[in-house]
């Protein structure tokens, strides 16, 4: 499995032959990142946010569009990708106009979760089907998501091998939100791998001993 990040929280996953876009932004209204102008299998949005997590009209089609908060609980199958959601909140509120949905999904012998704009710790009915997870990608910026103190219970709890971080502060988002390095600091025994590159390439056999944490460049 290659995992590329755009930038913001945006993630290209090619697996078993398919391209799978997590959460398009919209470029340039979400800051500097340039647009998502390439193909795509299948397009997922964990919500309804056109400026920063649900843009289409950039992606070159033709595609397939699944929204997380649609999918039934039993997941669906994309291909023998299959991606189910579990319905979460932008904020402790719970309010139901914040509905989001953190996405995960199974593929090349791999457990993969898509925290999205996750904003509040997480229920033990929630975290159920996420434990045991290989792969985190995780919002890093803390407010409007998880906040800091929240991030290491939550992934002692999910338990990954690997931790992508997302969804913090570059040169090219316009949110207030914090630089990677706070999210680094909150999780100090942690080894960070700094790869200088957009793209990780992960298999089973290649999955670290102890939860590593991997700091991509943007792509876009």
């Amino acid at each position: 499995m290659r995992i590329t990040w755009y930038g913001h929280a945006a993630f290209l996953i090619e697996t078993d032959g398919l391209r799978i876009i997590l959460d398009p932004y919209r470029s340039p209204d979400s800051g500097g990142y340039l647009p998502i102008d390439e193909p795509a299998d299948y397009v997922i949005v964990s919500h309804e946010n056109d400026r920063y997590h649900s843009h289409l009209g950039q992606i070159t089609p033709p595609f397939e569009v699944v929204r997380a908060l649609e999918i039934p609980p039993e997941g669906v199958n994309l291909r023998g990708v299959r991606v189910q959601a579990v319905h979460v909140f932008e904020d402790a509120r719970r309010l139901p106009e914040d509905e989001v949905a953190i996405i995960h999904f199974h593929a090349g012998g791999l457990h993969v979760v898509f925290l999205g704009d996750l904003g509040h710790p997480l229920s033990e009915e929630e975290l159920a089907p996420l434990r045991g997870a290989d792969v985190v990608l995780a919002a890093a910026g803390g407010p409007p998501t998880i906040d800091f103190p929240e991030i290491p219970p939550l992934l002692d709890a999910i338990g990954p091998k690997l931790v992508l971080p997302m969804h913090y502060k570059t040169p090219k988002i316009d949110l207030n939100v914090q630089p990677v390095e706070r999210f680094l600091e909150v999780l100090p025994d942690d080894p960070v791998i700094r790869t200088g590159t957009t793209s990780y390439e992960v298999t089973p056999a290649s999955l670290p001993h102890r939860r590593t944490i991997v700091v991509l460049d943007h792509l876009r």
